[in-house]
């Protein structure tokens, strides 16, 4: 397994793991009400388009092999 898949393996499970704990709260989260709030919708955001982005790259990978 080459470095860069290793490594592209291990970000997709921190993405994972940052979306499904920033989605829980953001369900449980009724109204925005401090820069916190706005901060855990951002970081949700950016972090589901780098998971995207891993998905995408491991499973063409994963494709071609």
């Amino acid at each position: 397994m080459h470095k860069s898949t290793l490594q592209q393996i291990i970000l997709f499970i921190i993405t994972s793991i940052v979306i499904t704990k920033a989605g829980i709260y953001l369900v449980n989260l009724k109204d925005i009400n401090s820069f916190i709030d706005f901060g855990i919708i951002a970081l949700f955001f950016i972090s589901f388009i780098l998971f995207m982005n891993y998905l995408i790259r491991l499973s063409s990978k994963l494709l071609v092999f």
